[in-house]
C-alpha cells in the first residue's frame, strides 16, 4: 500500500497516521557481500557463513546497517508525491536493531509519519519506519527507526 498525495503540503495533515506496508524485499547473500564491499563491514557472521558453523549464529545474517540502509527504498514505495518534488534525506531520530535477520529472509517495512513541518528549506517530514523480517510465527523487527526527509 502506498500513501498518494499531490504536493508534499498534504504531508503535513497526515502526522500520526499509518502510511502503509511495503511489499516483501528479499536480502540476497550476493547482497549482504555487496554491501561488505561498498563499506567494508566483512566481519565473519554475514559474510563467512562457514565458520559460523556450530555457533548460536549458525545461519548468516545480515548486517544490521544494511537493513538501515532499505529505508529509502521503502520511503520510495510507502509515499507518492504527484508533484515529483526534491527529497533530500535530512536525518535520522532514533534507530535500534530489535533482533538480527537471516541472509535470505524477506523483510517488509511499514510507516507512519511522526511529524511534519513546514521549514524554510522545505517540508520536513520524520517518519517512523519499522522493518520487519520473515519468521515462523510472525513477522519479527529487525530495525526500527526514524528517518527524516524534506520535500522541495
Amino acid at each position: 500500500m502506498t500513501t498518494r498525495v499531490a504536493h508534499p503540503t498534504e504531508l503535513l495533515g497526515l502526522v500520526g497516521e499509518p502510511i502503509g506496508t511495503t511489499d516483501w524485499y528479499e536480502i540476497t547473500y550476493e547482497q549482504v557481500n555487496l554491501f561488505a564491499d561498498a563499506t567494508g563491514d566483512y566481519r565473519t557472521i554475514p559474510t563467512h557463513p562457514q565458520r559460523a558453523t556450530g555457533t548460536l549464529l549458525a545461519n548468516p545474517i545480515t548486517p544490521a546497517y544494511l537493513t538501515l540502509a532499505l529505508l529509502p527504498r521503502a520511503l520510495d514505495d510507502l509515499v507518492s508525491i504527484d508533484s515529483a518534488p526534491t527529497t533530500l534525506d535530512h536525518g535520522l531520530g532514533t534507530v535500534h536493531f530489535p533482533a538480527p535477520a537471516a541472509t535470505d529472509a524477506k523483510v517488509r517495512c511499514t510507516g507512519r509519519i511522526l511529524a511534519a513541518q513546514r521549514r524554510r528549506t522545505g517540508i520536513e517530514v520524520v517518519f517512523g519506519i519499522t522493518v520487519e523480517a520473515e519468521a515462523d510465527a510472525a513477522p519479527q523487527p529487525v530495525c526500527v527507526a526514524e528517518p527524516i526527509r524534506i520535500y522541495r
